[in-house]
């Protein structure tokens, strides 16, 4: 992974590298804060050879420095203590060292009570000074004994506390288990996650439909996200200026790899975006087996697409109007019962090619591309498609059947969406400014919906109905709505 991509990967997961730190940290001060503070108490010995020999006085010390840290004084110890504290309490307690260049001998012992401290290193020297005149006398009765005397009483001082230490320690540990962790989720995960992974894949990528760029959060999030879609609306050339001369409107799929990937969300977004340039909009629905445009823009039911391609209705009977006429919206229908079939019919493409001259856009939501055939076959009479790809939770597998597919059929792949819109979106301050979209918190737009409901996120619009999310787009002020374009021959598939 390129140090580039990593440090990318670090700032989207954020969390990873936190909680750790967090973690480590709170249980290095919990277990500093809950032990007992300790007392080291220290006394100073003087050791003499006996003779001349400063190999010989260097080696006396470390043979009393060995049997203080040993298991004969830690004995002697407890001998004297009582059976209040055992040897190996004794031995951990206890620490010598000699001081450069002379012949003193700096013994220590550390515990939580100070009477106890003191009380093991007093004891501790007594059996030194003992053992070092038995061992002395019984290795050269004849020679003069080595004198080893007390020079300093016990003095005891409280240890300095390792809190900080600890905790900073706790937190670099932390650290790097996040850094890991990063790295071994990137180097195995197999879903997009940002734009680049979408490069990777082959996709040109035009847009990330994301609040503040960062998967929901920012205090203005309502301008975020309109400002995402129009930032979606301007990377689409062929559809972001309406006026670029006579003929047919422009046409464009939107759909997913696999259900719940935000589609809807995305359709609508960029519908409302498109509206806001003047130009004349045309949604629709044509997701028959689950629709959800008419319950995202709160259309009663109607018939709509199916009757239409069915032949029983016109097309021009079941148009409807949204968002105070701005948006056109074409909904699902009521009665479909083989949506196969009926996209199969020729009635289709003519169906398709007369929206395209009545309206400057047409969007298409359509159903996952592997779920079943639909999208693939509308995507054969319009003009392209746009693949709305979840932060995530698409598989990069199943960005590659969509590309392979789409394809294969010939449709024209625009681009890819990489829808990061959050579960539930923020609520952020509502802008009153006339053309600006916003936020609004209203309660009556948060909707568990119906049990065939897929659980789609929502963008939700002001005075729609239910939605999922709490969050609205409120509509910019636009021109005066243009008549369509000559009706008098948009009639052709109507009969």
């Amino acid at each position: 992974m390129e140090l580039r991509a990593y440090v990318r990967a670090c700032r989207r997961r954020w969390l990873w590298l936190v909680l750790p730190v967090l973690l480590a940290t709170g249980i290095a001060a919990g277990m500093g804060t809950a032990g007992e503070p300790a007392h080291r108490s220290s006394m100073v010995l003087f050791a003499s050879s006996g003779n001349g020999d400063p190999d010989a006085g260097a080696r006396r010390l470390n043979s009393y420095i060995a049997l203080l840290t040993g298991p004969r004084v830690a004995q002697g110890v407890v001998d004297r203590m009582g059976p209040g504290i055992t040897p190996e309490q004794v031995s951990a307690s206890l620490s010598a060292q000699v001081r450069e260049g002379t012949d003193l001998l700096v013994i220590s012992a550390t515990d939580p009570d100070a009477a106890r401290s003191e009380q093991i290193v007093t004891t501790a020297a007594t059996v030194l000074v003992g053992l070092a005149r038995q061992i002395g006398s019984a290795d050269n009765p004849d020679a003069e004994t080595p004198a080893i005397s007390v020079l300093q009483d016990a003095e005891t001082t409280e240890e300095p506390g390792t809190l900080g230490r600890d905790a900073g320690f706790a937190a670099v540990l932390g650290l790097l288990i996040g850094l890991i962790a990063v790295a071994v989720r990137e180097a195995t995960a197999r879903t997009v996650a940002d734009e680049d992974d979408l490069r990777r894949l082959g996709v040109g990528t035009v847009g990330a439909i994301a609040i503040g760029g960062r998967f929901g959060r920012g205090d203005h999030a309502d301008r975020a996200l309109a400002e995402a879609f129009r930032r979606l609306r301007s990377l689409l050339p062929d559809l972001a200026d309406p006026h670029n001369g006579p003929g047919r409107g422009k046409s464009l799929l939107l759909t997913g790899s696999g259900r719940k990937e935000g589609t809807t969300a995305v359709t609508c977004g960029l519908a409302i975006a498109m509206a806001e340039t003047g130009a004349r909009v045309a949604l629709v629905d044509a997701n028959m087996r689950t629709p959800g445009v008419g319950r995202y823009l709160a259309l009663e039911p109607s018939p709509g697409l199916a009757e239409v391609l069915a032949g029983s209705a016109r097309m021009r009977d079941v148009l409807q109007k949204a968002l105070n006429g701005r948006v056109t919206v074409l909904p699902a229908g009521e009665d479909a019962p083989d949506p196969g079939e009926l996209l199969a019919s020729p009635r289709l493409s003519s169906t398709v090619r007369t929206l395209t001259d009545r309206f400057d856009i047409v969007l298409v939501d359509a159903p996952a591309l592997h779920d079943v055939a639909d999208a693939a076959v509308i995507g054969q009479v319009t003009d392209g498609a746009l693949l709305v790809v979840r932060a995530g939770r698409t598989r990069a597998a199943d960005v590659r059947r969509s590309m392979d597919l789409l394809e294969r059929v010939g449709a024209r792949l625009a681009g890819a969406v990489l829808n990061a819109l959050p579960r539930k979106l923020p609520t952020g301050p509502v802008d009153e400014v006339s053309g600006v979209p916003g936020f609004g918190d209203k309660p009556e737009l948060a909707d568990a919906g119906s049990p065939d409901w897929h659980g789609d996120t929502f963008v939700s619009l002001p005075t729609v109905g239910p939605a999922r999310g709490r969050a609205r787009v409120v509509e910019a002020a636009t021109p005066p709505e243009e008549s369509p374009k000559s009706d008098d021959k948009s009639d052709e598939s109507d009969e």
